[in-house]
């Protein structure tokens, strides 16, 4: 039987929700604020929460924005109740996680739709998803079972909602109402940043079986180890962490002073691991804190040194980046992963026998060390020919 939160702080409204979801076959709880709510959805684990927006000590909208970085809870579906007053900031809800709102007063059919088309949603995702990697998760083992079904429906959930708000917009034209073009572009921006982590994850998932499968071929890893880079690593690192950063509006935090150098890989796979560097050194620190490059030849080796005063890293975690799909502190930090960056650039080092090296404070800063393997200058290849 699904069960069903219903957080409202008006006592008649919210028994009598309770009591028609339990005359349709729904096992019902209730709350009478964001704060009772937000407690009693960690301990049941709901399949579905209905929550008021104005309400007091924690109001819907900082409920939902708890649930969403709780772990267990955070991809319930969440359907706001709000008075018609309250509908602009309706897209406030839509950008922390809503799946859809309910306008006051509202009827026993409306709210019914509302509840069956959450849950058939969340089925029809569960089902493509299935589809589509069921045959991979076989391969790869139990810790992706769980991770990718989750990090697909993430960004999967946020377009979806996002083409919800785009229906809203649509009958607000359709009744005479003016266009808000500001709304649609915020609509517009939401879709694209879901769209572009889906197609991140897809794309390192791919990058990830093939390194797999190239990795159990010797002949293949030899042959990558021939190859060099086209061009020095410090033009990479300066447009790699440039781009990254300016995406977010933090080139301020970026301090690059990298020794240039020809690096002996394939110029595609040293660019991808600097991007999952860059990527992660980014997403785990805050706006305004430092991130330091530096890189330098020793040897016959190129070092790599990255270090950012972010959320650092539990010690007894250190040793498991690079699992696929492990879990780690990522929901306390706002972030959600899969594991697949590291574990590309650890696949990519052993191909190339290279060797990453992290040290990390946790609530501090984390140190990234890559070194790979210089390229054989120009002048002694010329000697060797």
């Amino acid at each position: 039987m699904k069960k069903i939160l219903v957080i409202d702080d008006t006592d008649f409204i919210r028994e009598d929700i309770a009591t028609t979801l339990q005359f349709e076959g729904y096992e019902t709880m209730t709350a009478e604020d964001g704060l009772a709510g937000l407690e009693k959805a960690k301990s049941e684990h709901p399949d579905l929460i209905l929550c008021d927006v104005s309400m007091p000590r924690l109001d819907g909208f900082g409920a939902l924005e708890q649930i969403r970085k709780t772990d267990g809870i955070r991809t319930v579906p969440f359907i706001f109740l709000t008075a018609k007053a309250e509908k602009a900031d309706m897209r406030r809800g839509m950008e922390l996680g809503a799946n859809d709102y309910l306008t006051k007063p509202f009827t026993t059919d409306e709210l019914i739709n509302a509840v069956n088309t959450q849950f058939a949603k969340a089925q029809d995702i569960e089902e493509k998803i299935g589809r589509e990697v069921g045959i991979i998760v076989d391969k790869l083992g139990a810790n992706i079972s769980y991770a990718l079904p989750h990090e697909f429906r993430t960004p999967l959930t946020g377009i979806i909602s996002s083409t919800d708000m785009i229906d809203m917009v649509a009958n607000d034209i359709k009744n005479g109402r003016g266009v808000d073009y500001a709304e649609l572009e915020g609509i517009a921006h939401d879709i694209r940043i879901s769209a572009e982590r889906l197609r991140h994850l897809t794309e390192n998932f791919l990058v990830f079986t093939q390194l797999q499968n190239i990795a159990s071929k010797p002949n293949e890893v030899a042959l990558l180890r021939k190859q060099m880079t086209e061009g020095g690593i410090l033009g990479m690192v300066e447009d790699i962490f440039n781009m990254q950063a300016t995406d977010i509006e933090r080139t301020g935090d970026l301090n690059i002073a990298v020794e240039d150098s020809e690096i002996s890989m394939d110029s595609k796979d040293i660019y991808k691991i600097i991007q999952e560097v860059a990527s992660n050194a980014l997403k785990f620190s805050k706006s305004g804190s430092p991130i330091t490059v530096t890189g330098r030849i020793e040897g016959s080796m190129y070092h790599l040194c990255v270090n950012d005063k972010g959320c650092g890293i539990n010690d007894s975690d250190i040793p498991n980046l690079g699992v696929p799909f492990a879990q780690f502190d990522r929901i306390s930090n706002e972030q959600q992963g899969a594991g697949l960056g590291m574990a590309i650039i650890k696949k990519l080092l052993e191909i190339y026998n290279g060797s990453i090296t992290i040290q990390s404070v946790l609530n501090q800063e984390t140190t990234v060390i890559v070194s790979v393997p210089t390229a054989t200058p120009l002048a002694d290849r010329l000697e060797q020919h």
